[in-house]
């Protein structure tokens, strides 16, 4: 088994799009060859700094600049397949047709790729 890994952001205020087109997708996923499940996370902008704010005092956030990556929202898509091959080939079939109904909701900011677990054994 394999994991596929997706990150992209909406552009602001297209992250409904982004999430229903996702959700659209699944019964296509479940029929697909070699596929095991999926998750699909969406951030919560600003909850994180806004928690750290709240709870640190203000001499003590002196000197640690808030870098903002892009301004849409960020999704994330974990996927599990059989194999590389699998993933490939939805890919460039069922999926390869309805990018164009994403791409419009998107900003140019994403990685997808594969990856192997290294979490040292219990």
């Amino acid at each position: 088994m394999i994991t596929y890994v997706a990150s992209l952001f909406a552009k602001p205020g297209h992250e409904l799009e982004v999430t229903k087109f996702y959700q659209d997708l699944e019964p296509l996923m479940r029929e697909a060859p070699g596929f095991r499940g999926r998750k699909i996370f969406r951030a919560r902008p600003g909850t994180m700094e806004a928690e750290v704010r709240r709870v640190t005092p203000p001499e003590q956030l002196k000197g640690h600049a808030h870098e903002g990556g892009p301004e849409g929202v960020h999704f994330i898509m974990v996927e599990q397949w059989d194999s590389v091959a699998a993933r490939v080939a939805f890919s460039m079939g069922v999926a390869r047709g309805r990018n164009k109904d994403l791409f419009p909701h998107l900003l140019p900011q994403h990685s997808h790729e594969f990856y192997e677990d290294v979490t040292p054994a219990a």
